[in-house]
């Protein structure tokens, strides 16, 4: 750490107490311009990030901006040609791509081990903190949006977004978000997605749930002892012979972790299976987001959450401001990109 810039002298004064060797500065002009700075972090009001990541592309500093990267699609896609023209590294805040106990959830969704996805669900939810610039889509639900695409390497094709807002006026306070994901294969079915944010409810909850065909993942942020349960749980569809006839109702099983529910022409095995708490060795994500930052700086490496993966993340989030418009009607999300875009905009996602 070289120097810091920030408008509030009180900020300033504290940063001067436990860091006296860091350069101060009151404007982030001044930094971007100052020698001997080689790369900047942009932790400001989401507003502000557009000019001030142009601004320290423009000076020639490899930049790191905190989520959302900007308030549009046009701008991300600006500031994406600006680092690719200079060589520069871009890179998103999304910081639980850098979660490792959510790097293990999606290893086990690679290898198949949870079987087909059905659907995830996220809740991001407490009391404050309340804000004023933004409503609590962009404020919270950047995570979250990462995160998804992320574990289903995709993106989604439809949004739906209903918010209400009981504090201020049209800030919304609490919203509830689906996102459509197309099939994982030709001949698989379309996958769903659903966020519920707030900062207007009476517990602290930071949770994922991934729903396979074989086995069940949940992520529990606030539980150290328990961030990560697997659940050998699932329902299996199982054909009925013809001779057996087919009578609607509960019929036991020989495995007593099974029940059968008869319906006709199959019948549908539920299975409750063991608990498992997989022993992780889990580092800080800030940490693992700044290592990653200084990797690609220093080799040239292509970020994780890269433009692109910014990009993806605001173009989300402009489709949830388009639905909450709409009272919560689904929007279509067009995800096409100018011929003249960086070429990162034409190559496959990447995930590691």
């Amino acid at each position: 750490l070289a120097a810091v810039a920030d408008a509030n002298p009180t900020r300033l004064d504290y940063i001067r107490a436990r860091y006296p060797a860091v350069a101060l500065y009151d404007a982030g002009a001044t930094l971007f311009n100052a020698p001997g700075i080689d790369a900047v972090v942009i932790a400001t009001p989401a507003e502000t990030h557009y000019a001030l990541a142009r601004e320290a592309l423009l000076a020639g500093k490899h930049v790191f901006v905190e989520k959302p990267l900007a308030t549009s699609g046009a701008q991300c896609l600006e500031l994406a040609r600006i680092a690719h023209d200079r060589g520069l590294t871009l890179m998103a805040g999304h910081t639980f791509v850098h979660n490792d106990a959510l790097r293990w959830t999606k290893q086990q969704l690679d290898a198949g081990t949870l079987g087909d996805v059905h659907y995830l669900y996220s809740r991001r939810l407490n009391l404050g903190q309340i804000r004023q610039d933004i409503n609590v889509v962009w404020n919270l639900a950047p995570h979250d949006i990462s995160i998804m695409g992320f574990l289903l390497d995709a993106r989604p094709n439809r949004v739906s977004c209903a918010g209400y807002a009981y504090i201020q006026n049209g800030v919304e306070d609490v919203a509830f978000i689906t996102l459509e994901y197309p099939p994982a294969t030709p001949t698989g079915t379309p996958r769903s997605a659903h966020i519920h944010v707030s900062w207007l409810d009476p517990h602290k909850v930071r949770e994922v749930v991934v729903v396979g065909t074989r086995q069940m993942i949940v992520y529990d942020d606030v539980d150290a002892d328990r961030v990560i349960q697997v659940y050998d749980k699932g329902v299996d569809r199982v054909p009925v012979p013809e001779s057996t006839p087919g009578t609607p109702g509960g019929h036991a099983t020989t495995d007593p972790r099974e029940r059968a529910e008869t319906y006709g022409e199959f019948k549908l095995l539920l299975r409750w299976g063991d608990l498992h708490i997989p022993r992780l060795r889990l580092g800080e994500p800030l940490r693992n987001e700044m290592a990653h930052f200084v990797h690609c700086v220093a080799t040239g490496a292509r970020p994780i959450t890269d433009a692109v993966n910014g990009w993806e993340v605001v173009r989300v989030l402009e489709a949830c401001d388009a639905s909450l418009r709409a009272r919560g009607a689904p929007v279509e999300i067009d995800w096409s990109v100018p011929a003249d875009a960086p070429p990162a905009f034409h190559a496959p996602r990447i995930t590691s």
